[in-house]
């Protein structure tokens, strides 16, 4: 019955295969060294507020450190160089596997390190479209059509988006701001870079 009401079809139906350089999405690959943010959060019910710290170890992994304006700290997560990813803690209270899966998932969209083994390249006549397929669906990297400004990322079911990421106004390879927004429940994260 929901089909009927609200048409199954999918969003990316119109979408047509291309040739393209799927690599070319790597320029829009943050180049965080000792990058802080002020961040907003909002899960569900909660809201929380602080600084997001994306630091560039010796060893080329890469931690995301949130913590409040009082040094209170949330969560503390290591991206390693070979697509690993440590946990080094996480708020009790916030500490349920599907949060801290959510938020490495939402993380690994923004650093844009995917394997770019199987992916295809799509477009609408106005946009280009990165495929990488996934286990549920695919990551779509957006672009206008020279691949010259990303749009947007979307991590996607078969059918519709489920995770929009927005990177915007790019400063020597690190976007001044970044939105995470998800489609199904309220679980939103914005960032707004910190001059240092």
């Amino acid at each position: 019955m929901g089909c009927l009401l609200a048409g199954c079809s999918s969003a990316y139906r119109g979408l047509q295969r291309s040739a393209g350089d799927v690599a070319c999405i790597r320029q829009f690959r943050p180049q965080f060294s000792n990058t802080l943010y002020s961040t907003q959060v909002d899960v569900l019910q909660h809201h929380l507020s602080g600084l997001l710290f994306f630091k560039q170890m010796p060893d080329s992994s890469l931690r995301v450190v949130f913590a409040n304006e009082m040094g209170f700290k949330f969560f503390d997560f290591e991206f390693t160089r070979d697509g690993g990813f440590v946990k080094h803690y996480m708020l009790p209270k916030m500490d349920k596997k599907a949060v801290v899966k959510t938020l490495r998932n939402d993380f690994e969209l923004v650093l844009l390190r995917p394997s770019l083994q199987q992916a295809y390249v799509l477009e609408d006549g106005s946009h280009r479209y990165i495929t990488v397929p996934t286990a549920k669906g695919n990551n779509y990297y957006v672009t206008d059509t020279a691949c010259a400004r990303l749009e947007r990322i979307e991590k996607a079911s078969k059918r519709k988006p489920v995770v929009k990421v927005w990177m915007r106004h790019y400063r020597e390879g690190v976007p001044d701001t970044i939105r995470i927004q998800h489609q199904n429940f309220k679980f939103n994260i914005s960032l707004q870079r910190v001059a240092q």
